[in-house]
């Protein structure tokens, strides 16, 4: 349960290996390709001088990256057709690419097969449906007209008058409703489009067109489409003739259906294997296209685990003329990646924390942490079997489903079972069972003090997580002397000593009292001081970065914020316990409606209401609270987020 260490790996390999080269890294899968020309460029690829390693040196000088060399690959233009013909249904087995044949001419050859025998068909379809397309479309617009009782090629050729057919909005068309008499036009409203506009034919004078035009443009007036010149009988006759059109088309396209799916299906096999082959070669080209190229040579970079060491090691002794080369962090090797491995518990909780950022390299992962106290304050919020039994079956089903949050939800959903029975609550119902813990309601001052007590063991535990963190990045200043560091620490369980002291929850001694406010008094004196006496103690040119006054003045500020802090971040953990009361409580506002009502069917509705009600949106709600808790009081305390997220290679192009 950590941030896995992460290596650089540069290779250099005969131009004749690329593909085999290139094969085993997609294959491997689990790498991070970096454009290997930036890398050259940036000086971080960097290759011994040594007599082996000269053809790939002297390959530098006239280097060119893939992307210009590799270019676009017409069959992968033929994956996308395969997989509009089986509609998506053919999937990349990567089992079978390490295991059977890929010989890409194969492929080719068949799918050329595959576009004369089925491709054809398929084109046809898809030209009948444009058809039949166009012809709704001039269904429609004639239905409009379908009364008028003359032939379209009669109106067409009247010598004074011309006329359109469109539509307006709701709005423009009573304005044009108003401006009738002003209109040197016929209007009539033949009908209503199915996004609310209204249509009118207009029927102009060709002497005043420009001026009926210009009217209508100032409306947004919009021409209906599908009208044909060569429709010349009446609208009634055309809209007949187009129903039959449709109809002889729609048999001729469900024929060609269903021969043409006979002919998948007896393709289908031949067609996974092709398919297979061109998304491997397809995915081999995005590949190569991050690559460097010379004459002779091809130049590899990318991000792997340090535990795949030596299975890298091993694919490279495939080739003899391969140069591979690892690099470990801070040796010129940017900025890795961070890769998180987490178990099966914790592993869907990494969502949440990518949503805050993603850990950086040098940091502790806060996903174990997070997982715990998450499930934890939920589960204290929302206790209850019933509905929590429910949040884990709607978990477990979206989980299966592939939905990540699904399988948080699950784990919330039995956190919450757990605190049900604390609590003895069966579906807001608390006279089932007895409770393990206490009732909330009986006990709300134990259920506040529990709540901030949880929240200051959270924050002790964040500070651990602050100091941990920064000692790693060598920030000494901030993590001995610091808010959040080992200064900040003490001043704050000594606080808390103090309160426990002076609230009777510890034996009153004035002796460790005393000892406890000097040291709180100390820790303030180190913390305003820290600037100084790390630069002191590190022996630092120079004391303070800035004005001393003006130093002081805002580490003054700081001191008293920092303060302010340590209380309100303790205290906002009290709605947890409020969160708790609340869940019982909007239960038995439902549970006395239910009651007052005085009829069973009635009753059982609301109690079967409230229960939908309380686990859609107050779980919402508690959940969101949860996470905020999270992200302001305990993220803001130790984690940063500005790591950059390991992605190895998902390059399927279907």
């Amino acid at each position: 349960m950590a941030i896995e260490n992460v290596i650089m790996m540069d290779v250099v390999g005969k131009i004749e290996d690329v593909d085999k080269f290139t094969k085993d890294i997609f294959l491997f899968n689990d790498i991070q390709i970096i454009d290997a020309m930036r890398e050259i460029d940036s000086g971080r690829f960097i290759l011994p001088i040594q007599e082996e390693n000269i053809n790939g040196l002297l390959g530098f000088s006239q280097l060119i990256s893939g992307e210009a060399k590799m270019g676009e690959k017409n069959y992968i233009k033929m994956v996308y057709k395969l997989n509009e013909l089986y509609k998506g249904s053919l999937k990349l087995n990567m089992n079978s690419l390490a295991n059977g044949e890929t010989d890409l001419d194969k492929a080719l050859e068949k799918v050329a097969e595959f576009e004369r025998n089925i491709v054809a068909e398929y084109d046809e379809i898809t030209h009948i449906n444009i058809q039949i397309e166009e012809l709704k479309k001039s269904r429609t617009a004639y239905s409009y007209i379908n009364e008028v009782n003359a032939r379209m090629s009669e109106l067409d050729s009247l010598e004074n008058f011309s006329y359109s057919i469109g539509s307006v909005t709701k709005d423009n068309a009573a304005r044009l409703k108003s401006i009738y008499n002003s209109v040197t036009s016929i209007v009539f409203h033949v009908g209503n489009q199915q996004d609310n506009e209204e249509v009118f034919m207009i029927i102009t004078p060709k002497d005043f067109e420009i001026e009926s035009h210009r009217i209508l443009k100032a409306l947004n007036y919009k021409s209906i489409e599908g009208f044909r010149s060569d429709y010349t009988e009446t609208p009634r006759e055309i809209l007949q003739l187009i129903e039959e059109k449709i109809s002889e088309l729609q048999v001729k396209c469900a024929v060609l259906f269903k021969k043409l799916n006979i002919h998948l299906e007896e393709s289908r096999k031949d067609a996974a294997a092709s398919f297979n082959t061109l998304s491997l070669y397809g995915n081999l080209n995005i590949i190569e296209k991050y690559m460097a190229f010379s004459e002779k040579n091809f130049y590899f970079s990318g991000w792997i685990s340090k535990r795949d060491k030596e299975k890298m090691e091993n694919i490279g002794k495939k080739y003899p003329d391969l140069i591979m080369m690892f690099f470990e962090i801070n040796s010129g090797s940017g900025k890795p990646p961070t890769k998180l491995k987490n178990n099966w518990f914790f592993s869907p909780f990494e969502a949440l924390v990518k949503m805050y950022g993603v850990p950086s390299f040098d940091e502790l992962d806060p996903t174990p942490f997070l997982s715990i106290t998450y499930m934890f304050c939920f589960g204290f919020m929302f206790g209850d079997i019933g509905q929590g039994f429910i949040l884990s079956v709607v978990g477990f089903i979206l989980g299966k489903k592939g939905v990540e949050l699904g399988k948080v939800l699950l784990r919330l959903g039995i956190c919450s079972v757990f605190f049900g029975f604390m609590y003895g609550s069966v579906f807001g119902f608390e006279e089932i069972i007895k409770p393990v813990w206490i009732r909330p309601f009986d006990e709300i001052n134990t259920m506040l003090m529990t709540a901030v007590i949880i929240g200051m063991m959270m924050l002790l535990v964040a500070y651990i997580y602050s100091i941990i963190n920064k000692l790693k990045k060598k920030e000494i200043k901030e993590g001995v002397f610091g808010k959040d560091g080992i200064c900040g620490l003490i001043l704050y369980s000594s606080l808390l000593g103090l309160l426990g002291l002076n609230m009777g929850i510890f034996k009153q001694s004035g002796l460790f009292n005393l000892i406890l406010i000097g040291i709180a008094i100390l820790m303030v004196v180190i913390v305003l001081i820290r600037e100084p006496l790390s630069n002191y103690l590190f022996k630092s040119k120079q004391l303070y970065q800035e004005e001393v006054s003006e130093y002081y003045v805002e580490s003054g500020f700081e001191i008293f914020e920092m303060l302010l802090g340590m209380l309100s971040n303790t205290l906002s953990f009290i709605r947890i316990g409020a969160f708790a009361l609340t869940h019982v409580g909007l239960f038995m506002a439902f549970q006395t409606l239910a009651v007052m009502v005085q009829n069973g069917v009635m009753s059982v509705g609301i109690l079967i209401f409230a229960n939908i009600f309380i686990i859609t949106l107050e779980g919402l709600i508690v959940s969101i609270q949860a996470l905020r808790l999270q992200f302001y009081e305990l993220f803001s305390k130790y984690y940063t987020g500005d790591g950059i997220e390991f992605k190895p290679i998902d390059l399927e192009i279907n």
